[in-house]
Formats: C-alpha cells, sequence, structure tokens
C-alpha cells in the first residue's frame, strides 16, 4: 500500500473519530438540571444502569438539614454510573447550591460500589479517620478538607458492606456558610435519614 493511501485512510479515520466525540459532547450539554434518570455516555458510563444512589435521601431531608444554605438548591443531577475497573461502578449525584452551580458549590453523594475483592484491598484505609458518626451504615467517619480546587469540603465517608458511600458538602473557600461543627450537624442528619443498601 503506498504512503498516500496510508495517509488518507488515517485522515478519515480521525475525522471520523472526531465527529463522533463532537456528538457525544453536543448531546451531553443537552441534559438539564433536573434530569435524574438521564445518564452521559462516555466509554466509561453505562447508559441503562442506575446504582439508585439519587433516591436514597430526600431533598426535602437535605434542604431541611442544610438550612439556609439551601434555600435555592437544585438536582440532584446524576453523574451516570461510571466504570471503576475490574466490576466496581460509581456513582455521583450533584445538589447545586444555586441554578447553574457545579459540584464545587454543593452538596452532593458518591457511591463506590466494590466487589469483595477489591473492597479488601481498600478496606483499611476507607472510614478509619476522623470523628466516628454513628447509626450509619457498618462504619462512618467525618472529615474536612480544603482541595486544591481552593474550596472547603466537609464529608462523612460511610461503609455498608462492600459499598462505599460519600457525604459532601463542597463550598468556595471565600464563600463557605459552614464550619465544620456545623457541617457535621447537617450531614449527619442526611446519612442518618439516607437508606444505605
Amino acid at each position: 500500500m503506498n504512503k498516500k493511501v496510508v495517509i488518507s485512510i488515517v485522515g478519515i479515520i480521525l475525522l471520523v473519530v472526531a465527529g463522533g466525540y463532537m456528538l457525544t459532547k453536543k448531546d451531553s450539554n443537552k441534559s438539564t438540571a433536573t434530569d435524574v434518570s438521564k445518564t452521559s455516555t462516555t466509554i466509561e458510563q453505562k447508559d441503562a444502569e442506575d446504582l439508585g444512589l439519587c433516591n436514597i435521601v430526600d431533598i426535602s431531608t437535605i434542604k431541611s438539614a442544610l438550612g439556609a444554605a439551601a434555600e435555592k438548591l437544585t438536582g440532584p443531577n446524576n453523574t451516570g454510573v461510571t466504570s471503576l475497573g475490574g466490576g466496581d461502578k460509581g456513582q455521583t449525584c450533584v445538589y447545586p447550591f444555586k441554578e447553574g452551580g457545579n459540584q464545587s458549590d454543593s452538596f452532593y453523594t458518591d457511591l463506590a460500589d466494590y466487589s469483595k475483592e477489591s473492597f479488601d484491598k481498600v478496606a483499611d484505609i476507607t472510614a478509619n479517620s476522623g470523628t466516628d458518626i454513628s447509626g450509619i451504615g457498618d462504619r462512618a467517619k467525618f472529615t474536612s478538607s480544603e482541595p486544591l480546587t481552593g474550596g472547603v469540603e466537609f464529608t462523612i465517608t460511610a461503609v455498608k458492606d462492600t459499598k462505599v458511600y460519600l457525604f459532601v458538602i463542597s463550598q468556595p473557600k471565600d464563600a463557605t456558610t459552614f464550619d465544620a461543627s456545623s457541617a457535621q450537624t447537617a450531614l449527619t442528619k442526611i446519612a442518618q435519614a439516607a437508606k444505605l443498601n
């Protein structure tokens, strides 16, 4: 095969891949903030699957626990089910504090659904540091952190069987409405009310 034919074939393949990427990107931008049943379509996400994460706690419970900060709370925005490798799956549900907001200014839940083998590899380092929180799953811990994004995150990490749940308040550092104590109280109410399967 001569060089011109090879170059032409490679060029066509690149155009097809780029066109497919642009169509996928365009479709993913059509989802709305209140569409909890639609999942994004990428190589790593499973279109027809749902781990049920967005239904484990009622939004009225979330709003009540978060108080004034949740006055304009929207969502949940369901990220869809993502493959974590080895048959393990994950899902995130984001409740922005304002219309059009993102995960860095939200309450969100996250679930990692591990196989027994995968969970055994992370069990010793999962929910083992921080403040003990009772009445949530098999064990739960509260922590606070300042991620590289420049925000503040308050998190309850809960373990139930081989599933790891996160309940998180994430806000910009210069606009946080919670301190560690108020965040722990709010997240504890939410996590204790959640139905962890």
